[in-house]
């Protein structure tokens, strides 16, 4: 009778990141990654870099690498055998089986002893015969893949119907007692390969307890920097809340200085429109007069009446006699005069320049028993003919111009840190020197020359001589192995415990370019000549 299909376990941790498919010869990369052996091999052989696709460590160093071909370099990482007995163990309890013994029922049961499949039947007549009676045999619904491959034994490499119960430490093989009587025989400590496997689980064990107190140190690292996050995070806040405390302070000074100076105005304004209006007044009540006498005058004119106009005549000339026809102000009257504040232009400039330097943002260092490594990536300002690509860790020169190439690491640089980059790409330009140095300006306040050797605010490694803020300093060999470099060669700065500059060609230390740099100091490259591309290799430690 048919059964129903046993559970499997899930899969998605034994699937390569490339292929997407179950592990075929897994290898352990040394960031603890797994690919399979053919993906890594088709990865290093297309890729730039070999790093990682999952993390982006690398995965051989190009020195260490040296004249190895790619399937040397595949071929030499151990393959996670663990991980191979999972998924092999997977791919058997995935597939349907027959009974071994009958095979016409479907099988329900596995014998983890012997590893033959049953079904419900023939497993009573297995565990009855006398050589199978201590036989572990369970059902294929409560298996799982990691106790399938914990209860296989590795037939022997030699006779394969055969285990391995036995080690050879001189060989260090697993053998089977017929190998133990015959190629190995005069081998003097062949011993049971439990032992074998308990010193080996001892090992372990100890290899456990170690990467665990590594996770211990880094989760408690880790929880340092998230409490650091946590504890600036409130000074932000507590600073702000200063700040805006402060400035509501000074808008309060402002807005009471503004109204007190609209009032000032406003008075001055209302005793020079005061004064206007009564002398405005006085004038028109002269006005007034004169136009009444005027009119008086013009009836007399049009009169009839001779004694009329000779008795009003001498009349009007003692009354417009007397009246004031002149300009002058009447006595009394205000003096109008024009209404000017006067600001004190140097108090409000003095104001300003205090207000400029008001505060000053300290930043206190940690006491931390741990170091993070910076990693190696290029500013936005660069040169104007370079393009950054792969997380701004790649940078190439267009275009048939070898200036404006230069690039900036956008962090400063730490001491005993290397920071290097890989030649990825020449040509046949005109030239043969690439440079490289420090820059002390930071990266976002540069303004970058177009070639590096006159730069005003850098140190720069030249083949013969080293340039120190645009002028050529002492005549040096240091950076004599920078002509005609090959590509994937490898060029870097770093500085030491004294802040001196050094130059690293293909991880030799050139020597000192530079002494006693000040901090902050950035490192750049100058993509010039025949070098067309570079990319960023992780920043390691130097002794």
């Amino acid at each position: 009778m048919a059964t129903a299909a046993p559970p499997v376990p899930e899969p998605d941790d034994m699937d390569c990141s490339v292929c997407h498919e179950q592990y075929v010869q897994p290898k352990l990369l040394p960031c603890g990654h797994l690919l399979c052996h053919h993906c890594l091999l088709s990865w290093l052989q297309s890729q730039d870099q070999a790093l990682c696709p999952l993390c982006r460590c690398a995965i051989v160093d190009p020195e260490e690498r040296g004249q190895k071909s790619w399937q040397d370099v595949a071929d030499g990482f151990p393959t996670d055998l663990a991980m191979a007995d999972l998924v092999v163990a997977h791919r058997l309890l995935k597939q349907s089986h027959s009974c071994c013994m009958c095979e016409e029922a479907s099988a329900t049961c596995l014998c983890l002893t012997c590893g033959d499949l049953f079904c419900e039947s023939c497993r009573k007549m297995h565990l009855k015969q006398k050589l199978a009676r201590n036989h572990t045999v369970e059902d294929l619904t409560s298996l799982t893949a990691d106790k399938v491959a914990g209860s296989q034994y590795a037939p022997c490499a030699v006779h394969a119907d055969k285990t391995t119960e036995l080690f050879c430490p001189t060989h260090g093989e697993s053998i089977c007692h017929l190998c133990a009587t015959s190629r190995h025989r005069n081998c003097p400590e062949v011993k049971d390969i439990e032992e074998k496997v308990k010193d080996a689980r001892a090992v372990l064990a100890e290899l456990a307890v170690t990467l665990t107190e590594g996770e211990a140190r880094l989760d408690k690292a880790i929880q340092q920097l998230d409490a650091h996050l946590v504890e600036t995070e409130k000074q932000t806040k507590k600073a702000v809340a200063e700040i805006e405390a402060v400035c509501a302070r000074l808008e309060k000074s402002v807005q009471d200085c503004r109204h007190r100076l609209n009032e000032l105005a406003h008075s001055a304004c209302s005793d020079v429109k005061e004064a206007v209006a009564e002398t405005k007044t006085c004038l028109l009540q002269r006005r007034g007069k004169l136009t009444s006498h005027k009119h008086v005058v013009q009836r007399v004119q049009e009169a009839k009446n001779r004694d009329t106009v000779s008795t009003m005549t001498t009349v009007m000339q003692t009354r417009v006699g007397n009246l004031d026809c002149s300009v002058i102000l009447p006595s009394g009257a205000k003096v109008v005069s024009k209404v000017t504040v006067v600001i004190d232009a140097e108090a409000v400039t003095r104001i300003e320049k205090e207000l400029s330097v008001l505060g000053q943002a300290k930043v206190m260092s940690a006491d931390v028993d741990f170091v993070l490594v910076p990693v190696l990536s290029f500013h936005d300002n660069h040169g104007k003919n370079i393009v950054l690509s792969n997380n701004k860790q790649t940078a190439e020169r267009r275009g048939s111009s070898d200036y404006y190439g230069i690039v900036v690491d956008s962090q400063p640089m730490m001491t005993n840190m290397l920071y290097e980059v890989i030649l990825d790409k020449k040509d046949d330009c005109i030239g043969y020197l690439m440079r490289t140095g420090a820059t002390t300006t930071p990266p976002e306040a540069l303004t970058l020359p177009h070639h590096a050797l006159w730069w005003p605010s850098a140190v720069v490694i030249n083949n013969h001589s080293v340039y120190v803020n645009g002028e050529q300093g002492l005549f040096t060999n240091v950076g004599q192995k920078l002509v005609n470099l090959p590509e994937k060669s490898r060029v870097g700065v770093m500085l030491d415990k004294k802040r001196s500059l050094h130059l690293y060609i293909n991880g030799d230390d050139q020597g000192e370019a530079a002494p006693s740099l000040p901090d902050p100091c950035f490192a750049f490259f100058n993509l010039n000549g025949p070098y067309r591309q570079i990319t960023a290799l992780p920043v390691r430690r130097i002794p």
